[in-house]
């Protein structure tokens, strides 16, 4: 039951021209009217997270409109993170779900009394009937006591609330509904459109237990403003009943029915299936994934479905938790009663071949080394590459916030190959001063030889520097980051191809070795091979060899090459000594100007 929303609305648009002419920008880049500043090279190891510097994001809901998705959100500040502090609905744009504008302000309190403390956990979508954008959302009094608002748009910029608010509350014998005691629970909404009715879920309590038993009610209405007396759609009967469901979600999904929620207290997202509307077995109930407030979204007429969900983690120097919202794709199986969470892999988008250690827990989120209170980074945006640093943001089951690997941690990337259009790339870089080991290089797509190279300036903080690269317009060319220091590290972001004029003396590309690959003989092998390579000049190399899953199993360390063939020896082990199992490796010799070659070996059992 995707909730689809048009291409354009029926009503005319208002709102911010400065805001209209931006978002048109957007669509312009997005549909290829700008070809030449769209080709550019462009990596900044950017992820599928909203972050609003400062604030704990919470309750929110996602759409798409006209190319572009928004999110809506309610959301607390760090210094003070209490729900009654969320006195504002934000509002933020971004074309790929990854690079997101700066927020504004949507819906905020008023001095009605039904919503002068709070607004929560807003939901919109497109009624077309009215011709409108509607927003439900949580408004919340003095007491703390919640009631479902409503709001219109005709731009998702300017929202006018509904003259009839609040527009739903429990009512009658069926739920404990006492506004006088204060704190009472109607709160979280989602809408749906089914049988030519709108439909909407929220989070209440029912006089099942004396505290009130955790409950999702249900109403109807043909004009999202009058809704039917509210029924119970689901109760908690597991083995914390009285524990609200938040955060609902309610998708028929190949033929089945799939509700999600968050119980509270609770650290996941709860997943109910059924064949049939209303055949929930709460204790056939699983866990999916961690995270709070869950977002089920799909804008492909429900090809693909996107979990979102406010992710918590907590950084060593700040005493407070930080909340970002993290967006994954979600898997129904054909077969299976509960869907799957699917992290997709973050170099797929900017990299073809990776390997080794420092690949871990990159891209890395956030300012990790100021997060354990060494000096920054110094990053742009959610994320960016340090070969020792080991969290690649909450949820990710990789690391956590302050963490790294060290120093020891190597590896390698290789981008796609790229044709140069610009005049120059300009890239942040921190890290070790170790220009043979750990550095970023411009390399020849045909004949893989260097044609630039950069390494740290050896600090953690990141500085810009750039390369002058018109005399190589035109030229099919790619990038390779390199650390093969186990006592170095390099940082990069924004590596980005412009157009400026470069003014300064460009660093010279290093002398090339003419390091070319010779094979591995015997190949298959067993017990001993030796990895042949030639060179041009005298030159340090480096061998090491992988497993297939990217995992260096072995290196050679520093070795001086001389002109023309050479070899390097390697008997089948792990660094630790230990046999291997037999199977396929990957062997990559680094040569000291920033030449590598590779291919494959066969252990023999």
């Amino acid at each position: 039951m995707p909730r689809n929303h048009p291409s354009t609305p029926a009503r005319p648009v208002r709102g911010s021209l400065l805001r209209r002419l931006l978002k048109s920008l957007v669509l312009c880049l997005g549909l290829g009217w700008a070809a030449s500043a769209t080709a550019l090279l462009s990596i900044d190891f950017e992820q599928p997270f909203y972050v609003h510097d400062g604030w704990q994001v919470w309750d929110f809901c996602l759409i798409r409109h006209e190319g572009l998705y928004h999110i809506f959100y309610l959301a607390v500040p760090e210094s003070n993170p209490h729900p009654s502090e969320s006195d504002v609905i934000w509002h933020a744009t971004s074309p790929d779900l990854v690079h997101w504008g700066a927020p504004e302000y949507a819906v905020t309190v008023s001095h009605e009394v039904y919503e002068t403390k709070a607004v929560w956990a807003p939901d919109v979508v497109w009624d077309a009937d009215s011709g409108r954008w509607a927003m439900a959302y949580t408004a919340v009094d003095d007491l703390n006591n919640q009631r479902i608002c409503l709001a219109w748009s005709d731009d998702l910029d300017v929202w006018t609330k509904s003259t009839v608010n609040p527009v739903l509350q429990p009512s009658g014998d069926a739920f404990l509904y006492f506004p006088d005691a204060g704190w009472a629970e109607c709160r979280d909404p989602f809408l749906y459109r089914e049988g030519g009715l709108w439909h909407i879920l929220a989070s209440a309590l029912t006089p099942g237990l004396p505290q009130g038993q955790g409950s999702l009610l249900h109403a109807t209405s043909n004009d999202l403003e009058a809704w039917s007396a509210p029924d119970v759609f689901l109760l908690n009967t597991g083995e914390t009943p009285a524990n609200a469901l938040e955060s609902s979600q309610y998708h028929q999904i190949n033929g089945g029915h799939h509700l999600f929620f968050h119980e509270y207290s609770s650290q996941g997202v709860t997943h109910l299936g059924a064949t049939e509307p209303g055949g929930w077995s709460f204790d056939e109930r699983t866990m999916i994934d961690l995270g709070i407030a869950p977002e089920v979204d799909s804008f492909d007429d429900g090809q693909t479905w996107l979990l979102s969900r406010a992710a918590p983690y907590q950084e060593p120097v700040n005493p407070v938790v930080s909340v970002a919202t993290r967006i994954d794709t979600l898997q129904f199986r054909q077969g299976a009663v509960a869907p799957t969470v699917f992290r997709a892999d973050p170099w797929a988008r900017d990299f073809v071949a990776y390997g080794g250690s420092m690949c871990l827990g990159n891209p890395c989120f956030g300012d990790n080394p100021a997060a354990r209170g060494d000096p920054p980074a110094g990053t742009v945006g959610n994320s960016y590459f340090g070969s020792r640093e080991y969290f690649r943001g909450p949820l990710s089951n990789r690391g956590a916030a302050g963490i790294e690997l060290g120093n020891s941690a190597t590896g390698f990337l290789r981008s796609h190959d790229f044709v140069i259009e610009g005049t120059a790339i300009r890239f942040l870089i921190g890290g070790s001063n170790q220009p043979d080991l750990c550095y970023i290089a411009l390399c020849d797509a045909d004949v893989d030889t260097v044609l630039r190279r950069t390494t740290g300036n050896g600090a953690e903080t990141m500085v810009q520097r750039w390369w002058d690269v018109t005399d190589l317009q035109g030229r099919s060319v790619y990038l390779r980051i390199e650390d093969a220091a186990y006592d170095g590290y390099i940082n990069l972001d924004e590596i980005q191809e412009t157009y400026d004029v470069i003014t300064a003396v460009p660093e010279p590309a290093p002398p090339a070795t003419g390091l070319r690959d010779l094979g591995a003989w015997p190949n298959p092998f067993n017990p001993r091979t030796t990895l042949r390579y030639s060179l041009a000049r005298a030159a340090t190399v480096d061998a090491a060899v992988y497993d297939l899953r990217g995992r260096r199993v072995w290196r050679s360390g520093p070795l001086q090459g001389q002109v023309g063939a050479n070899g390097v020896s390697w008997s089948g082990e792990s660094d630790r000594g230990g046999r291997l199992a037999g199977g396929v490796y990957v062997y990559r010799i680094t040569g000291g100007a920033g030449e590598a070659v590779s291919g494959k070996v066969t252990l023999i059992p």
